[in-house]
């Protein structure tokens, strides 16, 4: 489950704990809300222009694109994408990265810098 909204608000924290993930068409990356959603671990995407919601009908819009409530999206967190239906996700961690923020750490606290020293 998604939560789709315009602009998310404090008051959406309830629900964005449930969620899977955010979908806003309004905002940016470091919205309040987008911060809290990342936070807790949700993936988030905002100021999706093509998203345009209509709470009457419960449907929503992405482009030419129509999905009633209940059919499945899939957000992608690093690409900025929305597809439709249920995409297989893959969980790949970076071990050059990894170790570039290990030596970071070790380099920081032998200078005496940070929490760790």
């Amino acid at each position: 489950m998604l939560l789709l909204r315009r602009d998310a608000e404090t008051r959406d924290l309830a629900a964005l704990e449930l969620a899977g993930g955010l979908l806003t068409s309004r905002g940016a990356r470091t919205a309040h809300a987008a911060v809290v959603a990342r936070q807790l671990g949700k993936v988030c995407l905002v100021g999706c222009e093509a998203l345009q919601i209509d709470e009457a009908t419960r449907t929503v819009c992405l482009g030419e694109r129509s999905f009633r409530e209940g059919e499945v999206l899939t957000l992608d967190g690093n690409d900025g994408a929305v597809y439709a239906g249920d995409v297989r996700t893959e969980t790949v961690t970076d071990a050059d990265l990894l170790a570039r923020w290990r030596r970071l750490g070790a380099a920081r606290t032998a200078a005496g810098i940070g929490p760790s020293a």
